[in-house]
């Protein structure tokens, strides 16, 4: 059971990524814009994709765009933005069902490439900028995704956590950027965004399905295609990693009107996808402390000690950061700080169970075999390739996992480094 890409360079900083697979009765296509994480951009990134997705200049309203990909047995179109490490991604992904499985359907996956090449380098547009009305409501859409962060004090109480712990650096914003910059990012400005991004970011694009590599490659090379790039070229973006064992722990807080607390822990790992000595131990260690129900935090934050609704843990492996994090009563929150920090100990000084071992390795290795199963998560693994430079197959993977002991979890639980302890407190307003 290989799963593995065929890679092709298409251009300078453009690269093609192929799973030939017999699976699944789809082909789907992602294609990733790699930007810097900037505060001078973060915000039309996320902007970006939302007003592309719109209409296009051969389908020039949303309803048209939307009968056509109707008219392509239902092919399904989405985007994303994704923030890993400090690089900023636009993602545009695009489904249609496989040619060999509808009679009669040759050359529907030319027609979807070209229907998403429309979408990404032909916008539908008013004199030098995006169509108005539909510039505006997705200004106001983010808007309101942005603002409605609050209501998952979860989610919101991790975003601020890492805003105190990287104060300074570019993975402190928030992947759908800001709202005051909304005030200033016009239907022109964001057109010209939209052009610089087309000729400076690396773009990786991939394709799963019933497919041939050659064959596949010409026709993404004749369809899909992007403008020129710049004079200074694609450059992928890099990330800091900040490595500061003995810096003091900063605690931050927040005081809304929530009816229950949460805590969240930064850290910083010391490891990251790079380091291939760490990586899978990193993944492991992330798994006895907290990335399970059968977790050392769920266990004893929870179950034995039922002071937590929610308790698990979290890495960042491009940017070296990890999250021990708890939803919990408001007069819990030193009881729950100190046993999650034990529990951060024993997993330091290698009191780590068979059971909670052997279940967290076979956990992970069934997260990786399921992704075979994923078109989503294979492309997920492959843009991990991207960034790491490790070019390893789904058996490789499991492989490394099996040879991950209990003394390399230890060893790379040592490095982490508390850095920040944050709290969503009571008594504001929203």
């Amino acid at each position: 059971m290989t799963e593995s890409f065929t890679r092709f360079s298409l251009a300078e900083g453009v690269n093609l990524h192929i799973q030939p697979t017999r699976k699944f009765k789809t082909t789907v296509i992602y294609v990733y814009f790699h930007l810097p994480l900037a505060p001078e951009t973060v915000t039309s990134n996320a902007l970006l994709p939302m007003v592309l997705a719109r209409a296009s200049a051969d389908y020039p309203t949303t309803a048209e765009l939307s009968r056509h990909l109707d008219e392509l047995y239902g092919a399904s179109f989405g985007i994303d933005v994704s923030k890993r490490g400090e690089i900023h991604s636009i993602v545009f992904r695009m489904e249609v069902p496989s040619e060999q499985h509808i009679p009669g359907a040759n050359g529907l996956l030319q027609r979807a490439l070209e229907t998403l090449a429309g979408i990404i380098t032909r916008p539908a547009l008013e004199g030098e900028g995006f169509k108005a009305d539909y510039f505006k409501q997705e200004a106001e859409n983010l808007k309101q995704t942005i603002e409605g962060l609050i209501n998952n004090k979860t989610r919101y109480a991790m975003v601020r956590c890492n805003e105190a712990m990287c104060k300074g650096e570019p993975f402190s914003l928030y992947r759908l950027g800001r709202v005051d910059d909304l005030k200033t990012i016009t239907p022109q400005s964001l057109r010209q965004h939209h052009q610089r991004v087309l000729t400076t970011a690396p773009v990786d694009i991939f394709l799963i399905g019933d497919l041939v590599c050659e064959e596949t490659r010409d026709l993404v090379q004749r369809t899909l295609v992007l403008p020129a790039a710049a004079p200074e070229g694609r450059t992928m973006p890099t990330t800091a990693v900040k490595r500061e064992p003995g810096r003091a722990t900063q605690e931050a807080e927040d005081r809304l009107d929530v009816n229950q607390g949460v805590l969240v822990i930064g850290m910083r790992t010391g490891a990251t996808i790079k380091d291939d000595a760490d990586y899978f131990p990193l993944l492991v260690a992330n798994g006895v402390l907290g990335g399970f129900p059968h977790s050392k935090l769920f266990q004893n934050v929870r179950e034995k000690h039922s002071l937590a609704y929610v308790a698990y843990s979290a890495v960042e492996t491009l940017k070296g950061i990890g999250y021990m994090y708890a939803g919990i009563e408001f007069e819990h929150r030193q009881k729950c700080q100190e046993i999650m920090l034990q529990q951060l100990k024993d997993l330091q000084d290698g009191n780590i169970d068979d059971d909670e071992f052997e279940t967290t390795v076979i956990s992970l290795i069934n997260d990786v075999l399921g992704a075979a199963d994923n078109p989503g998560a294979m492309a997920d693994l492959a843009v991990d390739k991207v960034f790491s430079g490790r070019d390893m197959s789904i058996e490789e993977r499991v492989a490394a996992y099996k040879a991950v002991t209990k003394e390399q979890v230890a060893a790379v639980a040592r490095k982490f480094n508390l850095d920040t302890v944050y709290f969503l407190n009571k008594g504001g307003g929203e």
